[in-house]
C-alpha cells in the first residue's frame, strides 16, 4: 500500500468518525399526531418549511381545515382511542412526532379524558408505529408526570399519572423513541433563548410551544437522541446550535 493511499484512507476513516450520528430524516415522510393542537400546528408547520413531507392525523377534519396547514401537508383521519383507525395514516410512514393531549381542563368530555387519550392513545399509537415499522417516534409528555400524586394543581394529578403511563407504554412498545417532556408551556414565538436540557424530573420553568416543537424536530432520526426522556425548558443564552452536542450529554433511559 502506498502512503498517499495509506494518508487517503485515514482521513477518509477520520471523516467518518466525525461525522453526526444522524439519520437524516429531510424529505422523510412523517406523521404529527395532534396535529391541530397548538403544540402540534407548530411540529407541522416547521417540518413542512424545512422540506420534510408531512401528514397531519387529525381526528375532525373540520379543524383541519381551519388549521391552515401549508400547501404540501397531507391530511389522514384518524382516533388514537381507536388502533384500527391509525392504519392507514401509518402507511409509509418512517417517523411520528406525537403531541397529543386530553383536553377539556378538569371537566373532559365522556370518553376524551387523560386516560383515553394520554394513556391508551399514546399506547395506540405506539402499538400502530411498530406495526408500521416506524424508525423513530417522539412524545411530547410533561414536566412533573413521575410526581403527579402530590402535584399542587388537583385537577393536573389524573392528567399526569396518565401521560406517565403513556411513557411508560412507548418505552415497552419497542418503537425507537425519545420522550420530551416541557415545562410549563407558553403561545409565543421560539427561537429567541437557550433552551435547558435536564433528567430527573425536576425542572422548573416554561417554554413555548414553537421551541418545544423544534427540539422534537431536531431529534428526528438522531441516534444520540434514541431511547432518551428529559425535560425542557427556556433558558438564559442564544438558542441551541450543536443539537447533537445536548442530546449525546443525556443519560439514555434504563431499559424496560
Amino acid at each position: 500500500m502506498t502512503q498517499l493511499l495509506r494518508t487517503m484512507l485515514l482521513v477518509l476513516a477520520a471523516m467518518v468518525m466525525a461525522a453526526p450520528s444522524v439519520t437524516l430524516a429531510r424529505g422523510e415522510l412523517v406523521l404529527v399526531a395532534g396535529a391541530t393542537g397548538r403544540t402540534g400546528k407548530q411540529a407541522v408547520l416547521q417540518l413542512a418549511a424545512r422540506g420534510y413531507k408531512v401528514r397531519a392525523l387529525v381526528r375532525d377534519e373540520g379543524k383541519a381545515t381551519k388549521a391552515e396547514f401549508p400547501a404540501g401537508v397531507t391530511v389522514v383521519k384518524g382516533d388514537v382511542r381507536d388502533i384500527e383507525s391509525l392504519k392507514a395514516g401509518m402507511k409509509g410512514v418512517k417517523f411520528v412526532i406525537s403531541a397529543i393531549g386530553a383536553g377539556g381542563g378538569p371537566n373532559p368530555t365522556p370518553g376524551n379524558g387523560a386516560e383515553d387519550i394520554d394513556n391508551q392513545g399514546v399506547a395506540n399509537l405506539a402499538q400502530a408505529a411498530r406495526a408500521a415499522k416506524v424508525r423513530h417516534m417522539v412524545l411530547v409528555s410533561s414536566a412533573s408526570t413521575t410526581h403527579y400524586a402530590d402535584y399542587p394543581v388537583p385537577f393536573m394529578r389524573p392528567i399526569l399519572a396518565a401521560k406517565f403511563k403513556g411513557e411508560a407504554a412507548l418505552r415497552a412498545s419497542g418503537v425507537p423513541y425519545t420522550i420530551v417532556r416541557p415545562g410549563g408551556l407558553l403561545d409565543e414565538a421560539g427561537g429567541k433563548a437557550a433552551v435547558e436540557f435536564m433528567q430527573g424530573d425536576k425542572a422548573s420553568g416554561r417554554i413555548p410551544r414553537a421551541d418545544v416543537a423544534t427540539v422534537c424536530i431536531e431529534a428526528l432520526g438522531r441516534k444520540s437522541a434514541l431511547g432518551k426522556t428529559f425535560e425542557i425548558v427556556s433558558g438564559k443564552g442564544t438558542p441551541p446550535n450543536n443539537w447533537d452536542k445536548d442530546f449525546a450529554a443525556l443519560a439514555a433511559d434504563p431499559k424496560p
